[in-house]
């Protein structure tokens, strides 16, 4: 197993939610992989088309996902674009883009990363660092 430092997500994290079942875990992160991007993907149009109910809609649903795979900071992001297309502020939520843009993508990243490589010992895999 070769050292990474995870910096977008923490796999530890989804793995006790999983019961320490690294199966169970692979998996989850398969199915993270397979259905956050179209949610991005619905987000991002969602904002840039300037739908606060959508992108309110959206960001909720994804901040679900991140926060099961550990992407703290990234779910920290949508609670916040979640809380402003609430109140119907755009104006606040356009600037939030280009950030969420990078943290989904390097949360996707280290969840595939995770999957061929995460080993769920402690203190084998990673140096968690903040971002």
């Amino acid at each position: 197993m070769q050292n990474h430092r995870y910096c977008a997500i923490n796999p530890h994290f989804l793995l006790e939610s999983a019961g320490d079942d690294l199966e169970l875990f692979r998996e989850l992160s398969s199915m993270f992989i397979r259905l956050a991007g179209p949610v991005h993907a619905r987000l991002e149009l969602a904002i840039q088309d300037g739908n606060d109910k959508a992108t309110h809609f959206e960001s909720h649903s994804l901040k679900g996902s991140t926060a099961l795979v550990g992407a703290a900071k990234l779910s920290a992001l949508l609670g916040e674009i979640e809380h402003h297309a609430r109140c119907n502020r755009n104006d606040l939520v356009l600037p939030c883009l280009p950030e969420l843009r990078r943290l989904f993508d390097l949360a996707i990243e280290e969840v595939h990363f995770s999957i061929l490589h995460f080993d769920g010992q402690p203190g084998n895999d990673v140096e968690k660092v903040v971002l």
